[in-house]
């Protein structure tokens, strides 16, 4: 009998923490993101060279995911090219990544976004924040009551809209799928040092390849104070 009360009540507490708990706290940490991810993206999208080698990170993945559907894969982008996790060997990393290019100057604009990307994160972060403002107020106005469930029905949408609007982000500021003066240069083993080092970083290493790519638009690219490189 006690044994059944105990369970009774863990199962009560784990209700209540879902119910009433967790929302509260993914609320006021969604509200965090609006002093980060603002900041982020604006950032993003004044770096020309980090949109294109997200785009065809992207677009690399996506084929990678033609030719084998089912496994999944992993990767992010920096202004010296891009990495992928989750892969077998060089050569397959390499045909992709020249195929995507081949395709995006092509016109395949829609290899540049993908639902998986991290962007839907952020995405998700971004709606939670502002319904959850919305909802504040709303329950200000119209009494107590109804603040949690509007902030409930708040993150509700949010997860409903989180893809659409990652997809609208990636399309106009994380991503640029020009890629008519990109040429990808070599892929190469990933270092731990690359990733988070440490063991983790040796064993996430031993799956994940890094693709240079070297980007000649001079519209792109000012060398300006000296040896600092300010890309655009």
């Amino acid at each position: 009998m006690d044994v059944a009360l105990v369970f009774l009540f863990l199962v009560a507490l784990f209700v209540v923490f879902t119910l009433f708990v967790l929302p509260i706290i993914f609320s006021l940490q969604a509200l965090g993101s609006l002093f980060v991810y603002p900041r982020q993206l604006a950032a993003m999208f004044g770096n020309r060279i980090l949109r294109r080698n997200h785009a065809l990170e992207h677009a690399t993945i996506a084929v990678l995911m033609e030719r084998e559907p089912g496994r999944r894969f992993n990767g992010f982008s920096t202004e010296e090219g891009f990495f992928v996790q989750g892969v077998r060997s060089l050569e397959e990393v390499d045909g992709a990544a020249r195929e995507a290019l081949r395709r995006l100057r092509a016109g395949e604009r829609g290899l540049a976004v993908h639902r998986n990307c991290g962007t839907t994160i952020v995405a998700a972060n971004l709606l939670a924040a502002v319904f959850f403002l919305a909802a504040l107020g709303a329950g200000l106005y119209l009494g107590g009551a109804w603040l949690y469930l509007l902030m409930v029905a708040g993150l509700a949408l949010a997860f409903a809209l989180r893809v659409p609007l990652s997809l609208l982000l990636q399309r106009f500021v994380t991503t640029d799928a020009d890629l008519s003066h990109a040429e990808v240069g070599w892929v190469e083993p990933a270092r731990p040092q690359d990733l988070q080092g440490g063991l983790l970083g040796l064993l996430l290493a031993a799956s994940t390849v890094r693709v240079r790519v070297f980007h000649v638009d001079p519209d792109a690219v000012e060398v300006v104070r000296g040896d600092e490189t300010v890309l655009r």
